[in-house]
């Protein structure tokens, strides 16, 4: 027993006689950072990170294996490509006589292409010395008549316009033209700008003013082109998961509009109210299948007042405003051939319908051609209507603003529409369209050649105006052609309108295809014998293509 006491003495007295064990490196790089002692932590930290990365693949070698590889790839992305884009510029470098032989081959390409030849049906037309009378040269590039155009000019007044939109004459009349050059001098040519930049100019917005006034609406907005007037207006309106209803006849700036908004887009028979209304019950059914609010998505019928594509057909206005209401929709609709040419006072289709209510069409478009003889479009409507497109209206906020004499030749051209003047023109307009469609449905009854292009539904119309113009549709372009060129020969130059080579849309739904027709158009400045002799010409032109 005293031995192992012995031992147990001897052996502690010799653990405290051991030297303490070395400090670990780490450690003392850490002490020397606390101190300050800088020179002696510049001394440990290789060991103390030796130390460190051994111990580190000792208890998790994998974690080291997958650094060791980020580091490695990080290296060869600052080094490795570098000197391999190097080492490509200097295998690309190209000798002297490689650069001369390339210069040699080189073949610069012409700025301008060369241009085709104008088709057969291109006509340029240039108003003649006679107010309403034109002069119509066929196949040329240059800007001169010519003497040998195969044409061959009845007489120095040239023909009797008959193909043109201008329904009241309001482009020839003197007044519009010295209100025009007034504003020429005054302003200069172009706006030079969008309307929300520095383009906005005073005409353009008494011209704003003074059409919402005449429509007896709240506000209007006025847009460089007609076009782009109903292209925009539709896209700023529907977006995405929106849904459009949309009569099958409307004419491209509307199909634009439509595609361009990405929303939802289905088609009813063209001015078929009953076929409209097929169409919602079937989207109501829907709604209720899916559980869907009619709520949940903004919803549109688009139409236009007056078909310009399909012979002057006029929309069953009173049934659609009564589908739309029933079913919660809101309308936009087109009177670009309708506002200034239909109703009493030229107030569109709204007022020869006997819609008092200018609320009851949320958003109207409208053409300053055919009724003031001017250029430009107008989209008027609510405050709401105007305003959310001086923000959201692609044609108004990124499309340079139509040059001042285009408004000013617009505000002279609704002065006279909107006194004792204006009513005469829309007088004898009214006297000129009901004549122009009687004489060419009786010339032309069982034509083989051409027929009258128009659905012939009934509307209900307060005043029953005819639209002053009617598409007769014929088989090709060639005997068209002739008949254009006959017609011409006797005094009158109508039109051609032809359909695009392919109007499908992959975002459309199949819609009515444009047929290829004349476009024969009246005036106020026309006379009951030049109807007549219009029609005479075109008959015995037919009759003698049929032969």
């Amino acid at each position: 027993m005293r031995l192992c006491l012995v031992l147990l003495a001897a052996a502690a007295a010799a653990k405290r006689q051991q030297p303490p064990p070395p400090a670990d490196d780490r450690q003392l790089f850490r002490e020397a950072l606390q101190e300050r002692d800088f020179k002696t932590a510049l001394k440990t930290a290789p060991a103390a990170y030796a130390t460190w990365w051994q111990q580190l693949l000792k208890d998790d070698p994998y974690h080291v294996f997958i650094e060791t590889l980020l580091i490695a790839f990080l290296l060869y992305l600052l080094y490795g490509t570098r000197r391999a884009k190097n080492s490509q510029k200097k295998e690309q470098a190209l000798t002297d006589r490689e650069i001369d032989d390339l210069v040699s081959d080189w073949a610069p390409a012409p700025l301008v292409g060369t241009a085709s030849a104008p088709p057969p049906a291109m006509r340029v037309v240039t108003p003649a010395a006679q107010p309403g009378r034109v002069h119509v040269r066929k196949d040329t590039n240059t800007a001169k008549w010519s003497s040998g155009d195969p044409l061959t000019k009845p007489t120095k007044q040239g023909a009797l316009n008959c193909g043109a939109f201008d329904f009241l004459a309001m482009g020839s009349s003197v007044k519009v033209r010295e209100a025009a050059q007034a504003a020429l001098t005054k302003y200069g040519c172009g706006s030079c700008g969008p309307r929300g930049f520095y383009g906005s100019i005073d005409v353009h917005e008494q011209l704003e003013a003074r059409v919402a006034s005449f429509s007896h609406t709240k506000q209007a907005i006025a847009f460089s082109d007609a076009a782009s007037c109903c292209t925009s207006t539709v896209a700023a309106f529907a977006k995405r998961g929106d849904l459009l209803v949309v009569d099958d006849g409307i004419s491209e700036p509307l199909r634009t509009g439509c595609v361009l908004s990405r929303a939802r887009v289905v088609a009813y028979k063209h001015n078929d109210a009953n076929d409209l209304k097929r169409v919602m019950e079937g989207i109501r059914q829907a709604d209720r299948r899916k559980g869907r609010a009619p709520t949940a998505q903004r919803r549109f019928v688009v139409c236009e007042a007056v078909s310009r594509d399909h012979g002057g057909d006029v929309a069953p206005l009173k049934e659609i405003l009564a589908l739309k209401d029933e079913f919660g929709y809101r309308l936009i609709l087109d009177e670009s051939l309708s506002w200034g040419v239909l109703g009493a006072t030229g107030r569109g289709l709204k007022e020869a319908c006997g819609i008092e209510d200018p609320t009851s069409v949320e958003i109207t478009c409208v053409d300053l051609a055919p009724a003031l003889g001017s250029n430009g479009g107008l989209c008027i409507g609510t405050d709401e209507v105007v305003a959310h497109q001086r923000l959201s209206g692609a044609g108004y906020c990124f499309s340079a603003a139509a040059p001042p004499f285009y408004s000013a030749a617009a505000l002279a051209a609704l002065d006279i529409l909107d006194s004792s003047e204006g009513q005469k023109r829309l007088s004898k307009l009214r006297s000129n369209a009901s004549l122009l469609r009687k004489e060419l449905a009786k010339a032309f009854d069982g034509d083989a050649l051409l027929s009258v292009v128009g659905t012939n539904i009934e509307v209900d119309l307060e005043d029953d105006l005819d639209v002053p113009f009617v598409l007769l549709e014929g088989a090709s372009s060639k005997t068209l052609d002739a008949i254009i060129d006959a017609a011409y020969a006797s005094g009158y130059a109508v039109s051609l309108a032809t359909p695009p080579a392919d109007d499908a849309a992959p975002a459309l739904p199949p819609l009515k295809k444009k047929p290829l027709a004349l476009r024969v158009t009246t005036t106020a400045d026309h006379g009951a014998a030049d109807v007549r002799g219009l029609v005479a010409a075109l008959a015995k032109a037919s009759a003698k293509a049929t032969a």
